[in-house]
């Protein structure tokens, strides 16, 4: 699946693109996890710990744009592949949104779950 999205460069661009696929995550923002500066990892740390309760409330066009940029990132790789992976991915059977959110990821995405 190309994909020409343009990738968040920044641990506050990536937390910006989350705000615009899931406005409730705005609300709920419970702000930086440490003092230090947001990092990718931070930023998704924070987001995989309320992402559960909101795939309950996301709407298909949601989950798949949150697909979409998970997908990109990892076949892009660099950084932000790398905190999609260990953060995201790795933990999506833990977290129970594995079912909700497979169907949306590229197969390479998927390779990068675990079960």
């Amino acid at each position: 699946m190309p994909d020409t999205r343009a990738l968040p460069r920044s641990p506050e661009q990536l937390l910006e693109e989350l705000f615009a696929i899931f406005p409730q995550y705005r609300a709920g923002y419970p702000g930086p996890i440490h003092d230090d500066p947001p990092t990718f990892h931070s930023v998704l740390i924070g987001f995989s710990s309320l992402l559960p309760g909101m795939l309950m409330s996301s709407s298909e066009a949601q989950l798949r744009g949150f697909g979409e940029l998970v997908s990109a990132a990892v076949q892009a790789g660099g950084p932000l592949a790398n905190a999609f992976e260990t953060c995201l991915l790795e933990h999506l059977h833990q977290i129970r949104a594995e079912r909700a959110l497979r169907p949306y990821l590229s197969k390479m995405a998927r390779e990068r779950t675990k079960a």
